[in-house]
């Protein structure tokens, strides 16, 4: 009576375990005020939405904005992936072999049902920076400029006068 009592608890134990990990997920995203703004291949680009998140030592930032008359996309996203909690300006580039970059930025242009969306990723190349004046747990301040491509490098987006002034 005593085995069937102990299996009938580790039954129950089993049974109540959920299966699935993502049943009640945590969402660090958060909603960022504030702005990020540039040029993109020599036309204004401003967020209408910025939002960020932090996990570890990483920092993502991203900002969106809507397109009201494009006809091929509805929106572009620009986001950083900030690996440094202190001021100073840093290149901004893919990992590659005897380099490992601590900025990492996308740009995505998010396409209407009825194309793809481009995906670009921003190289060092010798211009790609970041320089950050200012960041806290709750705050980025900086400035950058970078050349992105797609990974068939045949579109190429340079941003120029860049500008992240965000409260998180």
């Amino acid at each position: 009576m005593k085995n069937l009592f102990l299996f009938s608890i580790l039954l129950f134990a089993v049974i109540s375990c959920s299966k699935d990990n993502d049943s009640n997920p945590i969402i660090t995203e958060k909603i960022a005020t504030g702005f990020v703004r540039g040029n993109v291949n020599g036309t204004s680009w401003y967020s209408n939405k910025i939002t960020t998140s932090k996990s570890g030592n990483t920092r993502t930032i991203k900002a969106t904005q809507e397109f009201t008359n494009n006809p091929t996309f509805t929106s572009a996203i620009l986001e950083f992936k900030i690996g440094v909690n202190q001021v100073g300006t840093f290149g901004i580039g893919e990992d590659e072999p005897g380099y490992k970059y601590y900025v990492k930025a996308y740009y995505t242009l998010v396409a209407n049902s009825a194309t793809e969306n481009e995906y670009y990723k921003a190289y060092y190349e010798n211009t790609s920076l970041l320089t950050i004046n200012q960041i806290t747990d709750s705050n980025l301040n900086a400035v950058f400029n970078f050349i992105s491509h797609t990974d068939d490098t045949l579109k190429t987006a340079i941003f120029t006068g860049g500008a992240i002034q965000i409260d998180y």
